[in-house]
């Protein structure tokens, strides 16, 4: 088939797309015009497949180093407590293009079989190349330093780290040592740890989270408040859960539209494969 051919095919299926759209559906409010049209781009994956790490075969383009001792001890704790989340992305032969230190983590914690997901299409040594860059590129330099993970803590968190240490626990007990500041013992502060790691996409690994929480909770004890400044953090307290609460919901919500957005581009993909 030749691409003039291609061209007018796709054109085709678009328009037969558009004409099923198009078709009213009872309690929908919007406009079947104002509905995009999706496209298939981009290389294709296979489904997540489970697949022995002696498969696995490091890649010979790949001229990133592995991550240093700390972080890969880090990292394999990680996979320990929760499994690979992220699959390795790998070629057809079982060469991985995505997802070395992954692999390598999970060889220490004596994983067998690894989630990956296997590259379909065609794949030049030059598209393999630039996407081993721009994953490890991201993943790289997008690491936080301790001061900006401080940092988003405090912006994100700052109501959690301050309730506990301002009486939230003493005013359910009246015990005087109840708001211990030792995080690994306190249920809620597993809880906020699990929260931040949530919420930095994992940039803050739950357990590097407990340790800045008791360090910034440590800090805020050195340096009392008096009764004014009680009053204000009080005030902006509520508000900052108010936006939290707001927050959680637009996030949720936009968590359902990306699962929307799979769905119709699943059933494009078919409509483009007939």
């Amino acid at each position: 088939m030749t691409d003039t051919e291609k061209n007018e095919r796709r054109k085709r299926e678009i328009e037969k797309f558009k004409a099923n759209i198009a078709i009213p559906r009872p309690g929908s409010a919007v406009q079947p015009e104002a509905l995009p049209v999706l496209v298939h781009h981009g290389i294709d994956l296979s489904d997540i497949l489970y697949l022995p790490l002696a498969e696995l075969q490091d890649n010979p383009l790949n001229e990133y180093p592995a991550l240093p001792e700390e972080e890969l001890a880090e990292l394999e704790s990680d996979i320990r407590e929760k499994g690979i989340l992220v699959p390795l992305i790998v070629k057809l032969d079982g060469v991985i293009v995505c997802g070395h230190n992954r692999k390598a983590a999970a060889l220490r914690a004596g994983l067998e079989r690894v989630p990956v997901q296997q590259i379909i299409s065609p794949l030049s040594a030059a598209l393999e190349k630039d996407i081993m860059k721009s994953e490890n590129d991201r993943r790289r330099g997008g690491r936080w330093s301790k001061e900006q993970k401080e940092a988003f803590i405090r912006e994100n968190f700052e109501a959690e780290l301050t309730e506990r240490k301002h009486g939230g626990a003493r005013k359910r007990s009246g015990r005087k040592n109840q708001g211990s500041l030792n995080l690994e013992k306190a249920p809620e502060g597993e809880d906020l740890a699990r929260k931040i790691e949530k919420k930095s996409r994992g940039q803050i690994p739950a357990g590097t989270a407990k340790r800045i929480v008791a360090g910034l909770r440590k800090k805020a004890g050195s340096a009392p408040a008096t009764g004014k400044d009680s009053r204000s953090r009080e005030k902006l307290l509520a508000r900052l859960r108010t936006i939290q609460q707001v927050i959680a919901v637009l996030e949720k919500k936009l968590a359902d539209a990306r699962a929307q957005k799979k769905i119709v581009q699943m059933e494009l993909q078919k409509i483009n494969g007939n």
